[in-house]
């Protein structure tokens, strides 16, 4: 397991680059089934925090559970239960700026459990926290405490069970049911068979847009909404023109578009869209309804301005 460890620290060694130096700490190397212990992700840079974003995990913290603390193969996925809603908070000490987000956890069964590396985009690029390693234990027994018997209750069965009864009883209806349902599989099976006409990438991306306006996810999580409103976008770019673009910045997104033919018109769109995302996830923008239905609309235009370019050069 160390030297498993060692391998991701190596491949992560990217993360400290730039000005940047990513942790991970556990309060506690060891626990006992049951036993709280804090989970805690920091990143320190020389340089201000113009744009981070980490998606924090709810209700279950995904581990790998590892055979020993000296072996390098993982077995299977290992939950860690979250107790407490995740925080993180910005802070500057010194000449350093220092974010910092911390999960509460709780193992519910014994395991070496390794915390894998945790993503985080910061500057529009992705980069990766190193991986953690927890030995969670099971409580000592307690020898001055008696050790009981189990004591074991048998109950007789009755000669015929009750579905027994119930066939020789109501046969005729149960033989009608049976047919009943037979069919329907039949007709179910035949109906999922049809062959589904797939959808262009622009359908499939106007229908996301359209999904995510129909939730009014932005009523309940501002932030989220214009979240996933800039990665629809982003995923369409990637599929569209068949390059990596979740790493871009905003600028170099522009240049993709500019070199692919997008008029300035639609790159000057593409661009206020990317923006106002950063300013409501960073700055605490609050935009009100009909700008956020103007921003879904325009996102709507740049998806078919760019396939009709396409469509027109074919």
């Amino acid at each position: 397991m160390m030297k498993w460890l060692l391998h991701i620290l190596c491949v992560l060694s990217v993360s400290f680059s730039f000005g940047q130096k990513l942790n991970i700490n556990l309060d506690k190397e060891e626990v006992q089934i049951g036993e709280p212990f804090k989970l805690t992700l920091s990143v320190i840079s020389d340089k201000k925090f113009d744009s981070l974003v980490y998606i924090p995990k709810e209700e279950v913290f995904s581990g790998k559970n590892s055979v020993n603390s000296n072996s390098d193969e993982i077995s299977e996925d290992y939950g860690l239960e979250i107790t407490k809603a995740f925080k993180d908070t910005t802070y500057k000490e010194g000449k350093e700026f220092i974010w910092k987000g911390s999960y509460e956890l709780i193992a519910w069964d014994s395991a070496y459990v390794v915390i894998p590396p945790e993503m985080i985009l910061i500057q529009d690029s992705l980069y990766l926290f190193p991986a953690g390693l927890i030995s969670v234990m099971s409580p000592p027994a307690n020898p001055t405490q008696p050790i009981y018997d189990i004591n074991e209750n048998f109950t007789d069965l009755p000669d015929k069970s009750a579905i027994e009864k119930f066939i020789s009883q109501y046969w005729p209806w149960v033989v009608i049911g049976l047919i009943l349902f037979i069919g329907i599989g039949i007709y179910l099976f035949k109906r999922s068979r049809k062959e589904e006409i797939p959808l262009t990438l622009r359908e499939s991306t106007l229908l996301q847009i359209d999904e995510l306006e129909r939730s009014k996810a932005y009523e309940i999580d501002l932030k989220e909404y214009y979240f996933d409103l800039s990665m629809i976008l982003r995923r369409f770019f990637a599929a569209h023109y068949q390059i990596r673009i979740l790493d871009k910045t905003t600028l170099e997104i522009e240049s993709i578009l500019e070199e692919n033919g997008l008029d300035d018109e639609m790159i000057l769109l593409t661009r206020q869209l990317l923006v106002q995302s950063d300013l409501v996830k960073f700055a605490k923008s609050v935009p009100g309804i009909k700008e956020i239905q103007d921003v879904t609309n325009d996102a709507r235009r740049v998806v078919n301005e760019i396939a009709d370019i396409d469509f027109n050069n074919e």
